[in-house]
């Protein structure tokens, strides 16, 4: 039986599992499957600080049956770096570090810094107005757009293949501590305008209210989700026009998705200030995910977001805020107190379904306590603790000090449960538990527990 005779349901459900580069083949295989791939292949767009891509985008945008499935636009964040793009031996020490570069022959290699030079400078030149004009006009045509992802590793559309061969890679610049080298060199050369707050100004600009859903673009590898992230820094705004913006661009948010890069540290008070405005912003948020990264120690952890600010960890990252139609939150290493989680579940009162905690610590009370309140003291449906642990454990000791088998005991892992009767429990593996401080001797989990 030919496929291109399917029902166009069928053949549509199918092509939603398909790559770019097959749903383009499939197109070519009859009309109906032409016309049943299409709105998988154009469901999002790529905007960016390049000219090649953005006219990608702009003829996407002007096509009168493509501009109506386009759903989501992925802002590529990559960029190439100033000091390789000004300092040819900047860029050829780069290169030689990158096996797949280190084996273009020496007379050719100069040509490529020529031309990383001619896109860097393409690139200053679109942040300066094409960027936001673009995407703003580009609104009033694509009714349906409802999405906006940010993605920090770098994105291609076909056209651009050949100018992007045997050069550098565009990259999104990864400070490092402040009084390092490499924090130095970000310091000199971070560029003075950002394509992202571009792109969030055109939004606003264009008054477009129908995006309501911010995520963070993964990546999947065998099975895992890594790679990008948000860079803080984002959240630092070159003018208050820019926050503004992103007032009236978060407004709208009913789904946000952060996976935060906390390597930035210059201004640090302003971006997480910045950060707790536009989340503040967001009345109408229903589902939250937001996960700090990387996980430095405790000490590193809580000098990082308290130096300076009379204010805990939790709340600069604005999760003592009250959104009245929160239903699913997801937080990952994230540092708390009991009362302060006590305090987010209180606040989710009755619209609370789903919460869940991976890899997050807290620093006064118990976990246990936690899971008891929301187990047998509320509605919420879904509950999971993923590897989260105290700061103090055994015999009032910080968990850091802890031999390798002892940190696994203290790690718990578990969610809620129905038995057949509807009852509530709490399911955990075997061999630990979040109650295992209560069968200690009274004098080992006294000590344990933090006032």
């Amino acid at each position: 039986m030919s496929f291109s005779i399917l029902p166009a349901e069928l053949q549509i459900e199918v092509f939603s599992y398909l790559e770019n580069t097959d749903l383009k083949a499939v197109r070519g295989v009859s009309a109906s499957c032409r016309d049943n791939a299409s709105p998988h292949l154009f469901r999002s767009i790529i905007a960016c600080t390049r000219y090649q891509a953005m006219g990608a985008f702009q003829n996407i945008a002007l096509h009168p049956v493509y501009q109506k499935y386009v759903k989501e636009i992925v802002f590529d964040a990559t960029a190439y770096d100033a000091g390789e793009a000004k300092v040819e031996s900047a860029y050829q020490s780069s290169a030689l570090a990158r096996p797949h570069l280190r084996e273009v022959v020496s007379w050719v290699r100069h040509g490529r810094w020529k031309q990383y030079q001619s896109l860097y400078q393409e690139q200053e030149e679109i942040k300066e107005g094409v960027l936001l004009q673009t995407v703003a006009r580009a609104l009033e045509w694509m009714p349906h757009v409802e999405s906006i992802a940010y993605c920090s590793h770098p994105l291609h559309v076909p056209v651009e293949k050949k100018l992007m061969k045997d050069i550098l890679e565009r990259r999104v610049p990864s400070p490092a501590w402040d009084g390092s080298i490499q924090a130095a060199r970000y310091a000199a050369n971070r560029p003075t305008e950002n394509g992202f707050h571009h792109l969030i100004g055109a939004i606003c600009v264009a008054q477009y209210s129908n995006i309501h859903e911010f995520r963070v673009r993964m990546l999947s590898h065998d099975g895992y989700w890594s790679g990008p992230r948000l860079a803080l820094g984002e959240f630092q705004f070159k003018e208050s026009d820019h926050l503004e913006s992103g007032k009236y661009f978060f407004r709208n948010l009913r789904k946000i998705e952060l996976d935060l890069d906390m390597r930035y540290t210059a201004q640090r008070r302003e971006a997480l200030a910045n950060m707790r405005t536009l989340l503040a912003e967001a009345k109408h948020l229903c589902q939250l995910r937001l996960h700090a990264e990387p996980n430095h120690n405790m000490q590193e952890s809580l000098a990082w977001l308290t130096a300076g600010e009379n204010i805990s960890p939790f709340a600069s990252l604005g999760l003592g805020l009250y959104w009245p139609e929160l239903r699913i939150v997801d937080l990952g290493r994230i540092i708390a107190t009991e009362d302060e989680l006590r305090g987010l579940v209180h606040r989710g009162g009755d619209t609370l379904t789903s919460m869940k905690f991976t890899n997050s610590i807290i620093t006064a009370g118990k976990w246990s306590n936690l899971t008891d309140e929301v187990v047998y003291g509320t509605k919420i449906s879904t509950f999971i603790l993923n590897r989260v642990h105290e700061e103090y454990v055994l015999r009032g000791m910080a968990f850091e000090h802890l031999r390798g088998s002892e940190h696994e005991k203290w790690m718990y892992e578990g969610q809620l449960k129905e038995n057949t009767q509807g009852e509530r429990y709490f399911w955990e593996h075997p061999g630990k538990s979040v109650y295992a401080w209560r069968d200690l001797p009274s004098n080992e989990a006294g000590s344990s527990e933090v006032d």
